[in-house]
């Protein structure tokens, strides 16, 4: 209840008193409000905030996720016969499978994943260039971890301990006529490899780009197993025992590419070259500093290394890493996943029935048994890596008209009896002869590689097998040299059959695949075979016989007697793959780029190798990598809501 005073003047004041009260309750209001709105705003940023954290956690996770499942994807993929594979694609250039296979569909693209698998492509001539949608063969590289084992078996001449060493189907027990072809043969093997300065092993590293003698005797040096240097090479007493801190050499196989580092004279910029985002190919800016000079690693506008020191030899570009590998392996079974026929298998009479069973033909298996118990090689029981270093050390003499060179011609001018005049009484073989064979005394003959059949020969007594003096009959095999026996008998002979128990061979190089620098160290391919080689490889042809390396024989590249001893070391196979993994969003910035080495040469693909390359970057724009503007439906519902091999 309001009291008057009668005082106008004291009335006016407790009415202003009264307003100033009520207009500091309408500011303190305010204050609040507003308060309480920062407070909203900041809760409500921060719940968005937190919502766009989660949603791009998500979307990595979902990035990353779809990258490995790729990977077993592959594991899957490599499961398959290598007949199979092909009908589904390939793994060379098969963007139907292996570019932008959507692995979670939504109308929205920036909730949408996919993953492709990208590798490095080549032009023409075999140089790198570019990318493809598919995998890179290993077998296409130089393995580092069998390198070393060449130089050592082919000094021996020891075929047996090769075929242990390389587990190669090319290879086997020593041929049991050690003739005096194939005692020179690796006596003269054995000389090159201790005096020669250029071995097979330093000679294939010399034909990678940028590399020095030096530095390839210094990785022998670090990978072989002995402490005793080759001439420009480096062990631990006279090199590593003085680095700060001291480490010894690995002596032994590689766990990594990497480890390469630890060599003298190994540096990233030759190891890796101007890929400095290891996506396999150079994009713009990579290109652009290389061809300014600018060594990797340096900022953009530094100093050109030419300017500093005009003698500076420039780094490969894509470096040595791209040539190398650890992992290449073949799988010993025929392409359409059945297993092999060891021809040196003790049991003659199983043998047979196996032959038959396999090859449909009586005249070829009974030849191959009687060859086991009475045969004579088509090219003289040499060692296929004895002949091999042979020709190495030819080729290092040939510019100077060599010593070596000359005995080596002279001794494959001996011809397939070691120098001996062929036999007079030659006659077709066939089928109904293996009855003058007792088969089960077992075979006192066994296989060099299987090309030893071709031109083989059989020697038997009038008698029979046991007969005693008269004159002795030589049958000649069924599978002779002429082009067209060979395209006819190279493919079956080489698909279904070998000379070896071993599950896998590893580390002969794919020469269908394999860059043209590695092509041109292959001992005996000049630069003008090697040139007709690239020409065949890209001219569309899918002839049986190109599946396998005796290609080169059948299209007359090389003689058969090259092409034996070219065996241990070339292919046209490999079951190990390295897979570069991109898993991403389509509109957003979420992605996962994984580095995968999947092997198929077991009895269950494995990944071997795995490492994410996140730091990197993402490697390749959107539209390289592929969208799809028809995976809209969410849920999965979509038909293509699957890629045809996720």
């Amino acid at each position: 209840m309001k009291v008057l005073t009668g005082n106008p003047k004291h009335e006016r004041q407790a009415v202003a008193r009264g307003t100033r009260r009520r207009a500091f309750l309408l500011l303190l209001v305010t204050v609040v409000i507003a308060i309480a709105s920062l407070a909203a705003l900041n809760f409500s940023r921060s719940m968005l905030i937190s919502h766009e954290v989660a949603r791009i956690s998500n979307a990595r996770l979902q990035a990353r996720m779809a990258a490995e499942s790729a990977a077993q994807s592959i594991r899957l993929f490599l499961a398959y016969p290598r007949t199979e594979r092909l009908n589904m694609g390939g793994t060379w250039e098969n963007p139907a499978m292996f570019q932008a296979v959507n692995i979670v569909p939504d109308v929205d693209p920036a909730r949408r994943t996919n993953v492709t698998v990208l590798a490095p492509s080549m032009d023409e001539m075999g140089n790198f260039m570019g990318f493809r949608y598919g995998l890179q063969n290993e077998s296409a590289k130089l393995n580092l971890n069998t390198l070393a084992q060449l130089d050592a078996l082919a000094a021996s001449g020891d075929a047996a301990a090769a075929s242990v060493g390389l587990g190669a189907n090319s290879l086997g027990a020593a041929a049991g006529s050690g003739n005096g072809l194939t005692e020179q043969l690796n006596t003269l093997a054995a000389t090159a490899t201790d005096t020669s300065a250029t071995s097979l092993a330093s000679a294939l590293l010399m034909t990678l780009p940028g590399m020095t003698e030096d530095v390839a005797d210094a990785i022998l040096d670090f990978i072989d197993e002995d402490d005793e240097p080759r001439p420009l090479g480096a062990e631990f007493p006279d090199y590593y025992s003085q680095l700060q801190p001291p480490y010894k050499p690995a002596n032994g196989p590689l766990q990594s590419i990497e480890q390469l580092l630890l060599v003298r004279g190994v540096t990233p910029a030759k190891l890796f070259g101007y890929d400095e985002n290891r996506n396999g190919y150079l994009d713009q800016a990579e290109l652009t500093k290389m061809n300014a000079g600018i060594q990797p690693g340096m900022m953009p506008g530094s100093v050109p290394e030419a300017a500093l020191d005009p003698d500076a030899e420039p780094p490969p570009p894509l470096g040595w890493a791209a040539y190398l590998t650890l992992h290449s392996q073949e799988k010993n079974i025929a392409t359409d996943g059945s297993e092999r026929v060891n021809i040196n298998g003790e049991d003659l009479q199983l043998l047979y029935e196996d032959l038959v069973s396999v090859l449909g033909n009586e005249d070829w298996a009974s030849f191959i048994v009687a060859y086991r118990i009475a045969g004579q090689s088509g090219g003289g029981g040499v060692s296929p890596l004895a002949a091999l270093a042979s020709m190495v050390a030819a080729d290092a003499e040939q510019a100077g008209g060599g010593v070596l060179e000359a005995q080596l011609g002279a001794l494959q001018a001996g011809g397939n009896n070691g120098g001996q005049e062929p036999p007079a009484n030659v006659q077709p073989w066939n089928a109904s002869l293996l009855d003058q064979f007792d088969l089960t005394q077992g075979g006192s003959v066994e296989f060099n590689q299987v090309l030893d059949l071709i031109d083989a020969t059989v020697t038997l007594q009038a008698g029979g097998q046991g007969g005693q003096g008269g004159q002795q009959i030589t049958y000649s095999s069924p599978f002779t040299s002429l082009p067209l026996d060979l395209a006819n008998s190279t493919p079956i002979l080489m698909n279904y059959l070998t000379t070896v128990d071993a599950a896998t061979i590893p580390g002969r190089i794919n020469i269908m695949e394999c860059p043209q620098e590695i092509l041109r160290g292959i001992p005996g391919l000049s630069d003008e075979v090697v040139d007709e080689i690239l020409q065949a490889r890209i001219d569309g042809s899918d002839s049986e016989t190109r599946q396998f390396e005796t290609w080169l024989a059948v299209e007359g590249y090389v003689t058969m007697d090259q092409m034996r001893a070219l065996m241990p070391l070339i292919t046209c196979g490999g079951d190990v793959f390295k897979a570069q993994i991109i898993g991403y969003s389509e509109a957003g910035s979420a992605f996962s780029r994984v580095e995968a080495i999947i092997s198929g040469a077991g009895e269950l693909p494995q990944i071997v190798f795995f490492r994410r390359l996140d730091h990197l970057g993402r490697g390749f724009d959107i539209s390289v990598l592929g969208q799809r503007f028809d995976a809209v439906t969410p849920g999965g519902t979509s038909t293509a809501a699957i890629g045809p091999s996720f």
